[in-house]
Order: C-alpha cells, then structure tokens, then sequence
C-alpha cells in the first residue's frame, strides 16, 4: 500500500511571533493531517487550500482533522492562520506565495459568519417579541441563550507515525552521523549491561539516548530550528572546517519521536541525487536557505521514507 506524506512548516507573517507544523498523510481512501500552530492557542481561524480545493476553513484546531475525501498531495499546498482578520504565518510546499491567495476565502468565512451570527440574532428577537405578548403576570422572562458549539477530536501523534522524508542529503555525513551515534551507545552498552532474565523491547532512542544527551551538552544549539520547529531542539556539529550539519529531536507529549539529521543548502534547486525516497527540504526562507533533512523513528530506529502516489 503506497502511503504519501507531507510536512509544511508555518513562519510568521508581518512579524506576528506565530509559528507551527501541518502534516499530511493519505491512508486508506482518505487524507488527514494534524495541525500545531504556536502563539494561537487555538483562537483565530485556518485556510488549508490543495491545488484548486479549499480542504479546511474555519476556527483554528490544534489536533487532528479527518477528510473524508483524498487529496492530491503531490499538487500545491498552501497555507494560512489568521487571527483578529489578519494572516498572522503562513506556509507551502512550493515556497514564496503571496497572502491575496488566501486572503479571499477569509474574507468570505467572515461574512458568512456574520450572516449566521445576525439570522440568530433575528430569530431570537422574533421568539423573545412573541413571547411578550402572551399573558405570564408573575413569571420573568429570561433570554434565550443560543450556543453554537463545534467539537474537533484531538488525537495525540501516534509515536509509530511516520512522518513525510522529501530529503535528499548530504548521505556521507548524515549516515556518518547516524553510524557514530549509534556505535557510541551499543559500546557502552556492551560494558555496562548486566545480564537479563528476560528480555525487554525498548524504544530505539534508549539505546543511544546517553550519546545524543552527550553530542547536545557538547555542541553549539541552534536556535533558528529551536524557534521554527515546536516541541524539538537542535545542535551545530561541525566537520571539516566551515561545513557542518544538524541533529534535532522532535517530542511528541515530552517523549522522542524523531531523531533529525539536515544539512544546509542556499536553496532546494540542486537536490542530491542519493536517497530521494528519504529526502525533505525544510526551509528557513523563502525561496532561500534551508536544510536536506532525514528523519529516524526514535521509536523503531528506522529511516522514515516515502513512497509518492
């Protein structure tokens, strides 16, 4: 079963401070994706628009969305979060867009908004002015308290989820990474495990949890990833004098959920060659820099990859 997903960062707009992650997964005939946008705190509204097809507008949800429809995720995705009637991030899988392509589908939910607010107004004026006139001498008549109520459920993300890998990387440095974490933690964990009565299955990232914790006390943060990705942290590790690369973790309810390795490019327009099934571009600017990332279930330890419908 071909399986398609995909990842889209949100940067702040005009300065807003607001930033998050949408993530998209085709399953089973139909397209979900889990929204986490910071700074809102749910409040404002979101436009998510695939290709021609508008697939959410309205209130802000943190959480899980569920179409009933499957979309096309191959085509452009682009997407906006407003707050008090304007674009406070915005973000895309096909880099710079401008906000007037959104613009007019809130300026649309707006009014249809206002229209039903006043339809409810009007209907609670008509019933309160027909109750006026019947004879009720010694009962006080109370308003009509009309509530609108919309109800999301949230899911947490499955610690198994795999994510989208658009990454085409720098493989000698990454998989050079990747080996070194890894053969650190198994050597000290040949010297220092005692035997076991039974044996237990353990999250892959326990397994080299005591390096990783080593390689971010040791190397700078990077703090522009720190900001742009919500729940994860990141560290410079340098090699061969100027070039480097970076290691992140991204939690899921305070747990390790990815373990992330990019390299910097000045743009996505030469793509490497090698491992294009694992390969995400994340952006740092528009139609600018950005890394060729790879991600790790810090759960299985498997390579998270792709296949495009």
């Amino acid at each position: 079963m071909l399986i398609l997903k995909k990842i889209i960062i949100m940067t702040e707009y005009q300065n807003s401070n607001i930033s998050g992650i949408v993530k998209f997964e085709n399953f089973a005939g139909r397209t979900t994706c889990f929204v986490r946008i910071l700074g809102l705190e749910n409040k404002g509204e979101i436009c998510i628009k695939c290709g021609e097809d508008i697939m959410y507008m309205g209130n802000m949800i943190a959480g899980e969305i569920k179409f009933g429809a499957l979309y096309d995720l191959t085509k452009p995705i682009y997407i906006a979060a407003a707050y008090d009637g304007k674009i406070v991030a915005m973000g895309s899988n096909t880099g710079r867009f401008s906000a007037s392509l959104l613009n007019g589908y809130f300026y649309q939910y707006y009014a249809d908004k206002q229209g039903a607010k006043k339809t409810i107004q009007e209907k609670s004026k008509e019933e309160n002015n027909q109750n006026d006139k019947k004879e009720m001498p010694t009962a006080d008549m109370s308003e009509n308290n009309i509530q609108v109520e919309s109800e999301v459920s949230q899911n947490d993300i499955d610690q198994n989820e795999s994510i989208e890998a658009k990454i085409d990387i720098d493989e000698d440095n990454l998989k050079k990474a990747q080996t070194n974490i890894k053969s650190d933690s198994v050597d000290k964990e040949q010297k220092t495990k005692k035997k076991a009565t039974a044996k237990v299955e353990e999250p892959f990232y326990k397994q080299i949890e005591a390096s990783m914790l080593e390689l971010f006390e040791k190397y700078e943060s990077e703090e522009e990833l720190n900001l742009l990705v919500p729940d994860s942290k990141w560290v410079r590790v340098p090699v061969d004098g100027q070039s480097f690369y970076v290691v992140g973790l991204i939690y899921s309810d305070g747990k390790p959920n990815l373990i992330c390795y990019g390299v910097p490019d000045k743009d996505n327009s030469n793509p490497p060659e090698n491992s294009n099934e694992c390969r995400q571009w994340l952006e740092l600017e528009k139609g600018g820099r950005g890394y060729w990332m790879m991600y790790q279930s810090a759960i299985s330890g498997q390579t998270l990859t792709t296949q495009i419908i």
